[in-house]
């Protein structure tokens, strides 16, 4: 009777469910899931691939159907069965999950935030997690052969350099490289060892000096007077090394650009190197009248010691005084806000303002969402650390009227998903007079939340067509084609960028590939910053994209030498007027290679032109290049002017913004600085405008039936030359897509005397407001719908006055 039984299973109902298994199979195993599981940007596009997915779904539901519908004979092997039924399980399971997180169907857990450091830290993630120091040091311990053992120690070294265990770090690479060359292991592994020897001496110097004898000339590109290390030796060594590899491979540039660093470090640049190895410091760059800019920081109180984060420059206690507030990608440290006391101090408000609690956060973006006269803040958390580790939640800050802020992610909407994420921004889509938010995600899809106007959001980013789906690096809104409505541009790394253009109707269409700005025939599809602006100042919003290259720090010395070399550089694409844009990067002088993570722009001399200054920024601590700043020369051309205004700060700079912030009419520079790794922290930078003698004119604009933070508001200025009549534009908004500047539009206006006319557009009531002959060097607040501006009686502060530590960078 058992035996029949038996039989009468697996000849009847085994067969079955395997069929019904390898039919749920085949219909969860679509190109949603496998895309997840697959993809690096989760989509999959190639024509072939698709094919031969959708035969693969056919074969396994036809299977399915001919084991459901066949009459056995025969007593097929429970083994058989039982392998088919768990292969065909785990397969249904499979594609069912990841079909549901593909279109949000469920969510993993969300950690609390005082959680997610001693998570990170425990885990394998090669940014912050410890777990590959502990597998090393095991498999060093355990390996018999010396080829092995080399790469062991060599993998351990990098992990304890990442966690600032420097000296454990050379010893390890030391010891690899004398078994290397004793054993006559390949050459191309020995060059690695020495190359890696020179990064680390390099590094072993910064601890020493830039870090622990910090000064504002520490690191600032050239190293010269106060940046030249006091103990030469880890230069020296580092010099050593960097010599031996040349010597093996001649004309490498990465090498060549960080020998000569060391040889600066040293003190012994240029007289100790060889012609053929000497690197010119000004390259690429044209002659600057202005003065240089001075970090004063440690000054003031703003160089705190951290890794990289976000900074925002703002007014948030409405006292007329811009005040300063960052982030750090530390998951143990929280964020914290400088208030500007206005009298050339700051004090640290972090505790007053509830902010202790708000661990961790990559960047940081401002609005006054819910339009009550304070502005609010958005952290973004997660980037970089892959769809596992990075399901850190954002927090949406809410001011409230007494200065704390209270963490209001969950009510609001926005705490409903935890994707990782490191670009987001603000604007009224759908101009019903409140601030709408878009985030972008990496891996993961991008969420477009409109605002409700109670305080809540609602994803519609799946109705509107811009989840995007890529690996997402940055975001920025701006009304390209001027037909009244915010159009929307992504930048992705690796995939084809998107430009949104808003169908005034709750959608968009992606017009990027239409007009040749989605970089899709690019060399390496790589981009990261972006950003519109009027680099020309003829009304029409053109687009800034930064080139961020896959590769070592030598294709940028070969692009500062002028060599031949491949990766993504810089992109500017003009605007022609007519909502098309042309490629001018090579016209322009910014065809270049850098690596701009944080970046963002301001008229640094008050010409009218909007200029910009990039973080650089890579994980590696061999990229050590100089942050860029770029003049724009009166809408024609870009020069790097990086030396000349000593802002060539060799640190990795991330979040940037512009602002006035002692009310002396020029733009002064915050830098959030420090990279990825635990021991990658650095000092803040805050560079000092030197002033000029242009005009200038700030404004303030405050919404009435638009939003409050007037984001999205145009600034039309007429002024008469000694030439002839001329226009200037601006766009209300917190600038470059990683960094935020002040929302008070602080406009230069060059030699100007007055104002001919002043001309507000304000797209959500599509209304206009024109002001005659108004008064430049001041700074004015204009509300939506009055006929009069109110002037606000701004003085100039002084923050710090040189003193003799400033004296090391002083004119020459």
């Amino acid at each position: 009777m058992r035996k029949s039984l038996n039989s009468w299973l697996l000849k009847a109902i085994g067969p079955r469910i395997i069929g019904i298994l390898m039919i749920l199979s085949g219909v969860v195993l679509n190109k949603y899931s496998i895309a997840w599981m697959l993809s690096p940007d989760v989509s999959i596009k190639n024509s072939t691939l698709l094919t031969i997915i959708f035969a693969g779904q056919a074969v396994l539901i036809l299977a399915g159907l001919w084991f459901m519908l066949r009459r056995y004979r025969y007593q097929w092997p429970l083994v058989v069965h039982g392998l088919l039924i768990i292969g065909c399980a785990t397969a249904t399971v499979l594609g069912t999950y990841t079909t549901s997180l593909y279109w949000g169907w469920i969510q993993p857990p969300i950690r609390d935030l005082a959680e997610i450091g001693d998570w990170l830290r425990a885990s394998n993630n090669s940014f912050l997690g410890t777990a590959g120091i502990k597998k090393l040091s095991r498999e060093v311990k355990k390996v018999d052969r010396a080829d092995k053992l080399v790469r062991v120690k060599r993998g351990l070294s990098t992990q304890l350099l990442r966690h600032g265990r420097v000296a454990e770090g050379i010893e390890h690479l030391e010891s690899a490289y004398k078994l290397a060359v004793s054993k006559n292991m390949p050459s191309n592994l020995i060059n690695d060892l020495r190359f890696k020897l020179g990064v680390a001496y390099i590094r072993s110097g910064e601890v020493d000096h830039c870090i622990k004898m910090h000064n504002p000339a520490s690191c600032l590109f050239p190293l010269e007077k106060g940046g030249v290390w006091a103990n030469p030796n880890g230069a020296l060594k580092a010099a050593e090394y960097f010599n031996e590899y040349l010597r093996a491979l001649p004309g490498d540039p990465g090498a060549r650009w960080l020998l000569n660093l060391a040889y600066m470090a040293s003190g012994n640049y240029p007289d100790g190197l060889s012609p053929d190895l000497l690197i010119p410091m000004s390259v690429n760059e044209l002659d600057y009248g202005g003065r240089r800019f001075r970090d004063i920081a440690p000054d003031v109180g703003l160089d705190t010691f951290n890794l990289v984060g976000g900074a925002i420059m703002d007014d948030f206690d409405n006292d007329g005084f811009l005040d300063i507030i960052t982030s750090t990608y530390d998951p143990h440290e929280p964020m914290l806000y400088y208030h500007n006391d206005g009298d050339g101090t700051f004090s640290d408000w972090s505790a007053r303002a509830n902010l202790t609690a708000q661990l961790g956060g990559f960047n940081l973006v401002q609005a006054d969402y819910n339009n009550d006269g304070l502005l609010d803040i958005l952290v973004l958390r997660g980037a970089w650390c892959g769809r596992k580790h990075g399901r850190q939640r954002n927090s949406l800050l809410r001011q409230n009227p007494d200065g704390t802020f209270t963490d209001v992610t969950k009510a609001s909407g926005l705490g409903k998903t935890a994707y990782p994420c490191l670009a987001a921004a603000w604007a009224d889509y759908d101009k019903d007079g409140d601030l709408d938010i878009y985030i972008g995600n990496e891996y993961l899809p991008c969420e477009l939340f409109r605002n409700n106007g109670d305080g809540t959001f609602t994803d519609v980013a799946r109705r509107a067509g811009v989840r995007n789906m890529a690996n997402t690096k940055g975001v920025t809104w701006g009304d390209y084609d001027n037909d009244g409505d915010a159009d929307l541009y992504v930048s992705n790394l690796g995939q084809p960028n998107r430009l949104y253009r808003n169908n005034g109707d709750g959608t968009f269409t992606d017009v990027a590939k239409e007009l040749g700005v989605s970089l899709d025939d690019s060399l390496n599809r790589r981009t990261f910053a972006a950003w519109f602006w009027d680099v020309d100042n003829d009304g029409w919003l053109d687009l800034f994209v930064g080139g961020y290259p896959k590769g070592k720090v030598g294709i940028f010395a070969a692009d500062y030498l002028g060599m031949p070399t491949s990766g993504e550089r810089l992109r500017l694409f003009r605007n022609d007027g007519t909502g098309h844009f042309i490629d001018v990067t090579k016209k322009m002088n910014l065809y270049h290679i850098q690596w701009p993570m944080g970046a963002n722009y301001g008229d640094i001399d008050n010409d009218g032109f909007l200029d910009c200054y990039l973080g650089t920024g890579a994980p590696g601590f061999d990229y050590l290049v100089p942050n860029a700043m770029y003049r724009n020369i009166g809408g024609t051309r870009f020069a790097n002017i990086t030396t000349a205004t000593g802002v060539g700060h060799l640190q990795k700079g991330h979040a940037i913004a512009f602002g006035d912030l002692d009310r002396d009419g020029d733009q002064d520079i915050f830098a959030q600085m420090g990279g990825w790794y635990p021991a990658d922290g650095f000092h803040n930078a805050l560079f000092e405008n030197p002033g000029n003698s242009n005009h200038w004119i700030t404004i303030k604009l405050i919404g009435a039936q638009s939003n409050r933070s007037a984001i999205g508001a145009q600034i039309k200025l007429v002024v008469d030359t000694e030439a002839n009549e001329r226009l200037i534009y601006r766009v209300v908004g917190s600038g470059g897509s990683f960094g935020a500047s002040s929302l008070q539009q602080e406009i230069g206006i060059g030699t100007a005397d007055h104002i001919k006319m002043l001309e507000v557009y304000w797209p959500a009531s599509d209304t206009r407001q024109r002001f005659n002959d108004v008064p430049v060097d001041q700074s004015i607040e204009i509300i939506e719908g009055k006929e009069v501006y109110r002037v606000l009686e701004y003085k100039p502060i002084q923050f710090v006055k040189p003193n003799i530590q400033l004296d090391v960078l002083k004119d020459d």
